[in-house]
């Protein structure tokens, strides 16, 4: 949506949401075919997808959230948020030149900012320069008080 907001070209080539009611949902609300979903991320493939520019990604945030268990999403831990990990991989296989990770603030947490620095870490070692930041929704006209952090990583020329 920010995309086509700032009027801005982009070619959707696919979308992964395991879930098939959130998957129509945004099929019908973005007019794509539910086919351009590519289901459960940790089946596919890197290096069989289609190249891109810009991956957008949010792993589930039930284990980063203070709302949740705080299992945090350590590689491997097989946590919901541990999922982060396999869009790592796409990152690594396709070199996007662009890449956006969303998730709850609670990522920056003592608990839980080890994984956000790996992460980061992990993007650096590919040659990617990160900045991220706190925004809330209710500031860009979502009619919802909720605070996310963003974090744009863009490969370096």
């Amino acid at each position: 949506m920010a995309l086509k907001k700032a009027g801005i070209p982009f070619e959707l080539v696919a979308y992964c949401e395991i879930d098939k009611f959130a998957s129509r949902s945004y099929s019908l609300l973005h007019n794509v075919p539910e086919s351009m979903n590519l289901g459960d991320i940790t089946k596919i493939v890197p290096e069989e997808l289609p190249d891109f520019d810009m991956v957008f990604h949010g792993s589930p945030c039930q284990s980063f959230s203070v709302a949740g268990r705080g299992e945090g999403g350590v590689k491997g831990s097989g946590t919901r948020s541990s999922l982060l990990w396999n869009t790592v991989e796409i990152v690594r296989a396709k070199k996007p030149k662009f890449v956006l990770w969303e998730n709850v603030p609670n990522v920056l947490s003592e608990k839980h900012l080890p994984v956000f620095k790996e992460y980061l870490e992990e993007l650096a070692k590919m040659g990617y320069e990160s900045s991220f930041d706190t925004l809330n929704a209710k500031d860009y006209g979502v009619p919802q008080s909720r605070e996310r952090i963003f974090c744009v990583s863009r490969l370096a020329d």
